[in-house]
């Protein structure tokens, strides 16, 4: 983050960004407002957003730019904070051990990153409910230098990973309980979990069809126990979230309180719009984006 973070008054506007099939989505809150927001907006392309930034398209990508500092310009923002495509990041959770010798941590990363140059990789790591670990997420330093172009110009700028939304979400409710996030994008499916407001773990499901979700699923539960555990509220969000919800519920815990994004209220925010023309449960990452 931009040491110029800390000289910024407490109005600067705050622009939260996430993409989804062919959209952009973002929220636009001043920094004095609390919950309210003074925009949330959608921007349409002609074309899958994930296909522009794989293929790194020129002609895709300069579409991209062009609407983002748009954006930030008829909002003045000068901090934005990006939801990174979970398809360019690996997870992983490594002992604190092994975080703690630099050569074993290097050793880590080598491995995981096989015949990618050290450089080329961006690593960012979190503390979690167990102390004697720590979770780590590598990016794709391509995906980096893309969303460095949209966000060209603007002083304060920070791309976080997907379940980074789910640890939003529970500052922004002040939630000490046990948590699940479900994040639908396109072809993955993001599972998150928290425990007295700290990440637990987190892990990807990645399918070609919504019918190989409940086959996926249990797929991940013989390997990462934490999957089919308890959990107070489970969150979903995101493109197709109704039918993921729908494949997957009878798979949990009949206990769990599932939570759907289907209004501002069901968020606790407010804006100038009460009602939009576009799902919320999609730009739902740019708003907690926004919570900053």
């Amino acid at each position: 983050m931009s040491s110029l973070a800390f000289f910024m008054s407490s109005t600067t506007p705050y622009l939260g960004i996430c993409f989804s099939g062919n959209a952009l989505y973002y929220s636009v809150r001043q920094g004095d407002a609390g919950h309210k927001f003074s925009y949330i907006g959608k921007a349409d392309f002609n074309f899958p957003v994930f296909e522009a930034f794989t293929s790194a398209d020129t002609e895709r990508m300069a579409h991209i730019n062009k609407v983002v500092r748009r954006v930030c310009e008829k909002h003045s923002v000068s901090s934005v904070r990006v939801v990174s495509f979970p398809h360019f990041e690996c997870w992983t959770m490594l002992p604190k051990l092994a975080y703690d010798d630099s050569k074993e941590r290097e050793a880590h990363l080598s491995f995981l990153a096989y015949g990618v140059e050290r450089k080329n990789i961006e690593t960012t790591w979190f503390e979690t409910s167990n102390r004697d670990f720590r979770f780590l997420s590598i990016r794709d330093q391509t995906v980096v230098q893309l969303l460095n172009r949209c966000t060209q110009g603007v002083a304060d700028t920070e791309y976080c990973t997907d379940f980074e939304v789910g640890l939003s979400w529970m500052k922004h409710h002040g939630a000490r309980g046990s948590l699940m996030t479900l994040g639908c994008n396109d072809h993955i499916l993001t599972i998150s979990s928290y425990i007295l407001g700290k990440l637990r773990s987190a892990t990807c499901i990645r399918y070609k069809h919504l019918n190989d979700l409940i086959f996926e699923w249990k797929q991940s539960e013989t390997h990462l126990k934490w999957v089919s555990g308890y959990h107070e509220e489970i969150l979903v969000y995101g493109a197709d979230s109704d039918e993921v919800v729908s494949r997957l519920q009878p798979l949990w815990d009949n206990s769990a309180q599932v939570r759907r994004i289907n209004s501002l209220a069901d968020i606790g925010v407010e804006a100038e719009e009460e009602t939009y023309s576009f799902p919320l449960q999609e730009a739902f990452p740019a708003l907690m984006m926004a919570l900053k």
